[in-house]
């Protein structure tokens, strides 16, 4: 088993503000997708599509508030993430992981899922 990808759902004007985010600061990447009935994006992370943006309102599945706590993602280049979310002006903490060999970037996207990046210290 493994994460495959994690969708977002909201208004097109916030799916553009999400899109750009996500492939200024990781570096993921729009690619092909599906002519679905809605409109949105396929963001690419390593040649997967990780990361869908659906236009709508609230997610037809979930329409109240969900219980997702944060989503997180894996790089070898902890630092590079950092300095793009302080250019950006994005609010950041970093912190390691007691007892591991880890060093963890919090922050929020622009529509207010938390993002974790890990990477080994």
């Amino acid at each position: 088993m493994q994460l495959d990808h994690f969708n977002i759902t909201a208004p097109m004007d916030q799916l553009v503000r999400v899109r750009d985010f996500y492939t200024e600061v990781l570096g993921l990447t729009e690619g092909d997708r599906p002519n679905f009935n809605r409109n949105g994006f396929w963001l690419y992370g390593n040649g997967k599509p990780i990361l869908h943006l659906i236009e709508g309102e609230v997610s037809g599945e979930q329409p109240s508030k969900p219980y997702l706590d944060h989503v997180a993602f894996h790089t070898d280049d902890l630092q590079t993430i950092k300095a793009r979310l302080d250019s950006l002006g994005v609010s950041n903490k970093q912190m390691d992981v007691p007892g591991r060999d880890l060093r963890q970037l919090v922050f929020f996207d622009p529509v207010g899922i938390k993002v974790e990046i890990n990477a080994k210290v």
